[in-house]
């Protein structure tokens, strides 16, 4: 069989990644041309291109513009990221079923561009811990990825005495443990000063139950930015405990326009809630943004929120999956637990915000 024929059966990856770590491209030198390998393996330059950035994020080679494709080693004598475990979360399932969704397709890209698999369980059995150890001291697994973990005297605390590498991908208890974390205070202010920027000094905000650590960062950072910036903090704009089916939503916006003491912009900490404060004022014939700005915060809950010109922060829960692989990598590689990684919310500015 050709070499050609060997490479279409392997895919082009394969056949690049096996000829870097058999030795026949050494560190040091240079990886023939996109075109040349193209040709060879019977793949597009996009592909060959493509292929070269995998490589890349596993420290195989490195790409140098108008230079080349640099072989940087072989792995020998490395430990790499093979496979790892992956639990949606402590009750088995992740509560906010989009959010999991995002996270999820950024593990799985994580884990492509490193060339390693995971196992994913869904299970809330109270041995998925023992199981982990089980399956790390064998060999089976190098370390373990949380999307959410509200446990962590009873999940987190065994695998670091285990001595066994872990993730949690999306922080929402605030833990100090190796995580993938938004600064939840951060996002509120940089949402009050936005909306200040705007013209806005009578500012609300809408959002879950104060005594989950996750809304009541939010809230901290809220009033703090008001403090800051000099405004208001009126209780009467302020509304908690607001679910996803939340019925009183009208009511309260009927007593605030009744007592004429509405807010000129509402920040509501997921777009579900913004979807409720929308469908409201349409029954009370309240017009966004000209009688109330709203923004918001994820850009994920609310499948219509493009259509409804929602402004928000976003919640970039791809990019914290895809940072936790990497974190996951650095650790089984380095031998050395990571700090923290930090990954920040962006404005994506729609019509839902009028300039006063």
């Amino acid at each position: 069989m050709t070499d050609t024929i060997k490479s279409k059966a392997q895919g082009g990856r394969a056949y690049l990644r096996e000829a870097i770590l058999s030795g026949k491209y050494k560190p040091g030198s240079y990886l023939p041309s996109a075109r040349s390998i193209g040709t060879k393996l019977n793949i597009s330059k996009s592909t060959v291109h493509n292929i070269f950035r995998l490589l890349q994020e596993e420290g195989l080679v490195q790409l140098y513009p108008g230079r080349g494709v640099l072989v940087t080693g072989t792995l020998v004598g490395r430990t790499i990221l093979k496979r790892f475990f992956l639990k949606t979360s402590d009750w088995g399932t992740f509560n906010y079923l989009p959010v999991g969704s995002q996270l999820l397709l950024g593990v799985s890209a994580g884990a492509e561009k490193k060339n390693s698999e995971y196992i994913m369980n869904f299970s809330d059995s109270d041995t998925v811990t023992d199981e982990i150890i089980t399956l790390y001291s064998k060999g089976d697994i190098q370390g373990v990825i949380y999307f959410q973990c509200s446990n962590y005297a009873d999940l987190i605390k065994p695998l670091e005495k285990a001595g066994i590498p872990y993730v949690i991908a999306s922080d929402m208890n605030g833990f100090d443990a190796v995580k993938v974390f938004l600064d939840f205070r951060e996002v509120a202010r940089n949402a009050v000063r936005y909306l200040k920027s705007k013209g806005h000094r009578r500012i609300g905000i809408w959002l879950g139950s104060l005594e989950n650590y996750f809304y009541k960062e939010f809230f901290t950072g809220f009033k703090g930015a008001l403090a800051e910036e000099d405004l208001e903090f009126n209780k009467e704009w302020c509304m908690a405990d607001i679910s996803q089916e939340d019925k009183t939503a009208g009511d309260y916006l009927t007593r605030l326009k009744d007592k004429d003491n509405m807010p000129s912009a509402i920040f509501t900490v997921r777009d579900y809630r913004a979807k409720l404060l929308f469908n409201s004022c349409r029954k009370l014939k309240i017009r966004i943004p000209d009688d109330i700005s709203v923004i918001s915060y994820d850009g994920i809950t609310w499948p219509d929120a493009a259509l409804n010109g929602l402004s928000y922060f976003t919640e970039p829960a791809r990019e914290q999956g895809e940072a936790a692989v990497d974190m996951l990598q650095k650790w089984i590689m380095n031998g050395e637990k990571p700090e923290s990684s930090h990954i920040h919310s962006t404005l994506v500015e729609r019509t839902s915000v009028k300039q006063l």
